[in-house]
Parts: C-alpha cells; structure tokens; sequence
C-alpha cells in the first residue's frame, strides 16, 4: 500500500494461486503473469522483463519522426518542413535516449533531425546578431514616446494631438515589445547552443521592458492579451531549460492578465482559448514538482474551458484538437494517481475525439496514425486493468489503422515496424488468454513482417533482433501447442538471428543474455523430446554465458535469478539421467546463489519459496542415493521457509499444500 501510494509502476506476478481476497486492491485489478507453472517460468520471466523494457513512448516516437522525415524527403527536403522547437529537442532526445532493444533510426530520420539542427543553428546566429537590434529598437520606441509626449505637455496648443500622437508610439512600442518577447521565448526553445542562464537572462531583460512600457502609458486590452500571450511562450520556454518556478510564475501571471480581461469581457473566445493555455501550462510545472493534486486541478479548470469552447464549435479542428490535448494529459495525472478507471475514461474521450477529427480527414495519414495510437494507449490501460477482451479489440483497431496505412504506403519502414509490433501485441493478449491458435496467427503475421523489414535493411541490427524475437514468439506457442518439432526449429532460427547478433558486439551484455535464453529454450525442447545429452550441453551454454554477463556485472539481481533457473534444469537433466553426484552439484550451487538472494531482499517471498524448492530438489537426490540424514536436514530446511511463508499468508493454499507435502514426507522419515 506504501508503494501504491507513492504511484509507483506495478508488475504483478503468481508463482501460486492466492484467494482473490488476500490480494490487495492495487493489485487485484492489474493483470498478472502467471509463474505458477514451473516449465513456463522462463517464458513468464521474459514476457515480464519484456513488459518493464519496452518503451511504448520511444517506439510511438520513432513513427512520428520517420513519417515527418519522409515527407520532408519527399518533398525535396525543403525548409519549411524541418523541425522546430520544441519539436527538434524532443526529436534529438528521443535519439540520445533510443533503448538497447528498440529499432534504430533511420538514415533518413537522422539526416531530417541533423538538418533541422543546422537550420536552428543559422536562425539562432541570425537571432542572436538582431537581438541587440530588437532591444534598441523598442528602447528608442519607447524614448520617442516619452519625448512626444514631453512636448505634448509643453505646447499647449497642439496637446491633443501630440498626446494622442505619443499614447499610439507608446502603444507600438509596447506592442513591440510584447512580440519581442513572444518571439523571444519561442526561438530561444530552438536554441541548443545558448547557455540556459544567458536565455533566462535575455528573456528577464525583455520582459522588464515590457513591464516598464505597459505602466507608463495607456493599456489596452490588446496589449494586456499580448502579453498575456507572450508569458505563456515564455512559460513554456523556461520550462524547457529547467527553471520551473520561473516557468510557473510567467504562466501564472499570464493567467491572472486573462482573467482581469473576461472580468470585463467573458464572452471573448480568444481570451478564453488563451486562459486555457495557460492553466495547460501552469499544470505542466507543476507535474514538473511532483505536484499531482495540483496539476489535476489546473488541467481541470483548462479542460472545462476546452470543452465549452468545443461544444460551441464543433466545426473548429483547432479547438477539438485543444481538447483531445487537454483529456489526455488529465488521464496522464489520473493514471500516475492510481485512478486507472479515470484515466481509461479520459482516454476513451480522447479516442472518440480523435475519431471523429481522423475521419473527418480521411486521408490525412498525421490523424489516422494519431488515432491509432490512441486505441494503444486504451489498450494499454486495458492491459493494466486486466480487461484482455477490451485490450484485444483496442489492439485491433490499432492494427487495423496502421494496416491501411502500411498498404497505401508500402516503403514506409516506420510504419511496417507499428504494424509488426501491433501484431505482437495482439497475440500477447490471445495468449495471455488461452487462444493458442489466433496467437500463433498473429505472431506468425508479425514474423512475417519483420522478416521483411529485416531483409530490406541487413545491417539494421534493431530489426534484426525484432526478427529473432518474433521468430521466439512462434517457437514459444507452438512449444505450449506441443508441436515439438516446430518449436526447436524456429527457436533454432531465433538463436542463429542472436549469434549474428551477439558477433557484431561481442560484449553487449543483451545480446549475451538473448543468447543465453535462447539456449535454455532450446533445452527445454530438447529434454520434452528427451534427448538429455542435447538439453545438458544447450544448458550448460546457456549458464556459460550467463556467468559472463554476471561477472561483468556482479549486482544485477535478474543475472543471477536466471542463473539460479537454469543451473536447476542443468540438475534436472542429471537426475534423469541418473548422475546423482553432479545433480547435487548443480543443486548445491543453485542454493548458494538462492540464499544470497534472499538474503539481499529477505521479504521477497517468491525467492524464499524458491529457497525452499531448491531444498526439495536436494532432499531428493539424497532420497535418491538413500542419505536419510541429509535428506531431513534438507526437508527441515524447505519446512522452516514454508512454515514462514504460511505464517505471513495463512490463506495461501498453494504455500499450505506445499507445507503439508514437506511436513508428511519429514514424518515419514521420523516414525
């Protein structure tokens, strides 16, 4: 409950049935991965280490950035469709950030990325030489109008029209100020090579000419609106560069300039538009805080004005995007509150706006994949929730998008990558549901596509391993199918895919550890067929390279889990082939690192009943060469861990069946 409420991210695993009662509310409504079937642990393992890697965000991001890179190229790479901030510094991220397992970018993306910097570059130069221009310009603006109106008061005779004279270069002054601002803050957000503290300082600068002018003349609302106008970017700019207090203050103050302006006028559209803005951007600070109760405040008050402003014109594309933005970052907070049934209903608003603005635009390939990943992002909330029916359908309808756009366009490489990976997501759910058959199709549909993509690029080691993992997905059901056979040819395929791999970088960790799994699954498949040579020597390769990994790294907890596993199969092997001193080698060695586990985290209660497994597996081969002594020390071991465990979850039938299993074969022993 501590975790939960400090909204931490959850993964729910079984490794024995509990009563739906003893499961905590945080818990009970999220899907979990079952662990309760010892020949699945590996498979169950990766599909958890697959659900806490991916990156569902970097991999959304790598179709936007190669669609708007494909346009710009098709276009004949003009300039006016390159990247601007705040646009090009989340693209330049989102490169610097690219997960070890997601797809590398293209070569087109990344000259689109490097030319749009270039362009940054030449405006900020061109920026940085006017800006002292722009400065002097509203200052002399500004003295002009003091001056004019100096002689307005000494000459009577013409003060009127002189005052009126002086109050309009005010004005422009003022006005130019406010757009210098405004122009300010927005490039100085595409300005990567300025220091964070010469940009603040130049933005602090210019808004004390602002303020400087606003009081000394006649203010209308116009330039009240302005500067509210110019506060927001600025906002938004000192954000950008880390100053979230400044950037709250600027939007703060612009919000308060708006509601000054609707207290007279309240049916101003544009002013409400503007007075939404700002809240948007006053809750981005304070997400920035951790301020969630905050931010769901100010994204509220955005919201309501969104809505009213949508409802009043659903014809205005403009607004209805305004509030799709608005209930997605609501459902954003709800969700990082613990409050999934809110945040799938905010998202399910945003769909059906999305909706209605792609079909209003039916060609348009920028709202149909935004739609797409909308029926995602549900779908994935679904998956959270545990609701795999309504996951499946929103996975369809994702797939079913990215499928018509993959067939008006058939070289788009970003586009066939969503469509293999949707088909992944897909089959997961079919799965995670018992539909063997349709999982197998759409991995199978996945595999096929990425078999493509692999083709085509060779040397794209991202789509390489996409490959190798959906030929892994095959293998994985036809294993669950029993079709035996099937299931070692293709994760022989997939280990090859990782050799090629792993030779290219032979020190990546990843590839090691890619390679070590796919051994330890052709193992499993070759002990199901019993042939035991074939699954000692895949084991022993398996644990070989772990052990590489493990050393190079000493504290990676999973290494050893892994580790622990397949040093048990290596026994199993043993055992069946009747070699009982090296099974309770490989017991004995899998207890150590057991116990060291456990020891590092004591109130991990799936490793302490594994602790206590690992003792029943040594009790056995000590039964097995007739060491009753051994044998009950063993027993007594696994009794002491499970009499812990059913201590601490009495209503845990798996655990008490466990215990009544070592307390009878202990009072067998001691009769």
């Amino acid at each position: 409950m501590y975790a939960a409420s400090l909204n931490k991210r959850f993964a729910p695993i079984v490794c024995r049935r509990v009563q739906d009662a003893a499961v905590p509310e945080p818990l009970r409504k999220l899907n979990f991965i079952l662990f309760d079937d010892p020949a699945l642990f590996e498979a169950s393992a990766d599909r958890l280490a697959q659900a806490l890697q991916t990156d569902i965000v970097w991999i959304r991001q790598h179709t936007e950035f190669g669609e708007a890179a494909r346009r710009w190229s098709a276009g004949g790479r003009p300039s006016g469709l390159l990247l601007r901030s705040p646009a090009l510094e989340a693209a330049e991220r989102w490169i610097a950030s690219r997960p070890h397992d997601a797809p590398a970018p293209t070569a087109e993306t990344q000259a689109f990325v490097t030319e749009s910097r270039y362009g940054t570059t030449r405006r900020r130069n061109i920026l940085t030489g006017s800006l002292a221009v722009g400065l002097l310009v509203a200052l002399a603006l500004a003295g002009i109008a003091y001056w004019q109106r100096g002689i307005a008061v000494e000459e009577r005779k013409v003060a009127e029209r002189e005052r009126q004279r002086a109050e309009e270069t005010l004005a422009a002054a003022t006005k130019t100020a406010n757009d210098l601002v405004f122009d300010l803050a927005q490039r100085f957000r595409d300005s990567m090579g300025l220091p964070a503290s010469l940009i603040k300082d130049i933005l602090d600068r210019a808004r004390g000419l602002q303020e400087q002018l606003l009081k000394s003349g006649q203010v209308t609302p116009d330039l009240r609106r302005s500067q509210a106008v110019a506060l927001n970017e600025t906002a938004d700019s000192l954000r950008a560069i880390g100053d979230t207090a400044g950037a709250l203050a600027a939007a703060e103050q612009a919000r308060q300039i708006l509601l000054d302006l609707l207290a007279a006028n309240p049916d101003d559209a544009d002013w409400q538009r503007d007075l939404s803005v700002s809240y948007e951007r006053i809750g981005d600070a304070q997400l920035d805080h951790g301020d969630l109760a905050g931010a769901f405040k100010s994204y509220s008050d955005g919201l309501a004005i969104a809505q009213r402003l949508a409802k009043s014109a659903p014809g205005n594309m403009d607004w209805q995007h305004d509030l799709s933005v608005s209930l997605s970052k609501i459902g954003d907070v709800q969700f990082r509150q613990g409050d999934s049934g809110g945040a799938i209903r905010s998202y399910r608003d945003d769909l059906a706006i999305l909706d209605r603005l792609a079909k209003s635009k039916p060609d348009d390939t920028g709202w149909q994949r935004d739609l797409s990943m909308a029926y995602e992002k549900v779908g994935d909330m679904q998956v959270a929730q545990g609701d795999l029916a309504g996951a499946l359908a929103s996975y369809q309808a994702s797939l079913a998008i990215t499928d018509r756009l993959v067939k008006s366009d058939p070289g788009n490489a970003a586009w066939q990558h969503d469509l293999s990976v949707t088909y992944r997501y897909v089959g997961e759910v079919q799965f995670d549901q018992g539909d063997l058959a349709g999982a197998l199709a759409s991995f199978r549909a996945s595999l096929g596509v990425a078999d493509q993509l692999a083709k085509s690029d060779p040397g794209n080691a991202g789509w390489q391993r996409d490959l190798a993992v959906s030929l892994s997905n095959v293998a994985f059901v036809l294993f669950a199918q029993g079709d035996l056979a099937g299931a070692l040819q293709s994760y022989s395929d997939s280990f090859a895919t990782f050799e090629r791999l792993a030779e290219l970088d032979p020190n990546n960790a990843r590839a090691q550890r890619d390679l070590a799994l796919a051994s330890e699954r052709i193992g499993e498949v070759n002990f199901k067929q019993a042939n035991l040579p074939a699954a000692l020597e895949q084991y022993r390769s398996s644990l070989a390279r772990m052990t590489r990994v493990r050393d190079a790294d000493p504290s990676n907890l999973d290494v050893l889990r892994f580790m622990v596993t397949t040093l048990n199969e290596i026994g199993d092997v043993q055992v069946a082939r009747n070699d009982l001193a090296a099974a309770l080698s490989s017991y004995r060695d899998s207890l150590a690192i057991m116990e060291r586990l456990t020891k590092i985290d004591d109130s991990n209660t799936g490793w302490q009943h594994d602790l206590a497994v690992g003792y029943g597996k040594l009790a056995d081969v000590y039964r097995r060469n007739d060491d009753r002594d051994n044998e009950l020390a063993a027993l007594r071991q696994a009794q002491t861990i499970m009499g812990r465990l059913v201590a601490l979850s009495p209503d845990n039938a798996d655990w008490k069946r466990d215990k009544d299993w070592f307390d009878g074969q202990i009072a067998a022993l001691t009769k």
